[in-house]
């Protein structure tokens, strides 16, 4: 009777994936084995695509279940993979630029991380940029014809407590049409999902606390402090996500590298103090060069600016040398924090 049921079994040719693992397994005659065999065939039964845990050892022979393993999806574990995966799930997306910066802050593969998501564009730090340059480039960019999502440009200054309800406003227009949709369902309302964006220090925490009007968001006065994600519901419309920085470093330009450095959008230890304080006064001299002899009379006609201005100030190191790492550091911060006027370095196509 036995030999009988076993003949009937082994008759049934096996497919799938494990069909190599119950071939060894009816091999063998005791428990063990029987076990496996059923534990392949209750797996490929109910389409899972590999064995049970505790089978895992005991059948590491069998192809289907090895390859299984391989093939699992990893975690994503830097904050640019936890973006394009949360992406997925929100309603639309608010972009931070730095209006020092409007064009080289926008990370070269927005377009495609973002897809047909609607987004509005805040141009953060307003207070610091060339106001005048920067709200004509953003009226014209705003009245140019939209061939992609719906999109809303924004400048904000977020040391000022006005403007909101303009935001708000922003981001119920561009989200209009996904409103409509879940009403026509008949799903009952409810607040649209934006997921805050932009390369570190842009100032995307910022935005945030200027919501919320108290620092729920963790911020900092250097690139990466955002660590982790957070929803925080800034009106019964409108709730926002906070997300740490995302900066691929090698999908930006060398030169666009080096104007991220000059305004503190790069990791200090990514570049030279020296060489991004030259490349700031090269750039000076080509936009405001009146800029820079209000900061040190001579300044603009003089070729090695670092030597100059540590003669000036008197700034010397070992041996009465003249300190150029000083001279650059004191031109870096007294730049950043608009002692040299308010700037923006990118040529916009106005």
């Amino acid at each position: 009777m036995s030999t009988k049921k076993t003949s009937s079994r082994s008759s049934k040719a096996p497919t799938g994936k494990f069909a190599a693992g119950q071939s060894s397994a009816r091999k063998n005659t005791n428990k063990g084995s029987d076990a496996i065999a059923k534990a392949a065939q209750s797996a490929r039964t109910a389409g899972a695509g590999r064995l049970p845990a505790k089978y895992a050892s005991s059948a590491g022979s069998a192809p289907g279940a090895a390859k299984a393993v391989r093939n699992k999806p990893k975690p994503a574990n830097t904050p640019f993979q936890r973006l394009t995966e949360i992406v997925k799930w929100v309603d639309l997306v608010i972009e931070v630029l730095d209006g020092r910066l409007p064009e080289t802050t926008r990370h070269p593969s927005s377009e495609e991380i973002f897809g047909n998501k609607p987004r509005v564009l805040i141009y953060s730090k307003a207070d610091l940029a060339d106001s005048a340059k920067l709200r004509a480039y953003v009226k014209l960019a705003g009245e140019r014809p939209q061939s992609g999502p719906p999109e809303k440009l924004l400048m904000l200054d977020l040391k000022s407590m006005a403007h909101k309800n303009t935001f708000i406003e922003a981001a119920l227009a561009v989200t209009a049409e996904k409103r409509a949709a879940l009403a026509k369902k008949g799903l009952l309302e409810r607040p649209m999902r934006a997921c805050v964006v932009g390369i570190p220090n842009v100032g995307k925490s910022s935005l945030i606390n200027w919501f919320v009007g108290r620092k729920k968001a963790k911020t900092g006065d250097s690139p990466g402090v955002t660590r982790g994600t957070q929803w925080i519901r800034v009106h019964p419309q409108l709730e926002m996500l906070d997300t740490p920085g995302i900066l691929p470093a090698n999908l930006f330009t060398a030169e666009d590298r080096q104007r991220l450095a000059l305004l503190n959008l790069l990791p200090a230890d990514g570049y030279d103090n020296v060489e991004i304080a030259k490349f700031g006064l090269m750039l000076m001299k080509k936009y405001y060069a009146d800029r820079l002899e209000v900061y040190l009379a001579g300044l603009s006609a003089i070729e090695d600016g670092l030597d100059y201005i540590a003669e000036k100030k008197h700034y010397l190191g070992n041996g009465g040398r003249l300190d150029h790492y000083r001279a650059a550091t004191i031109f870096l911060r007294d730049l950043r924090a608009g002692k040299l006027g308010e700037l923006t370095f990118d040529k916009l196509s106005l």
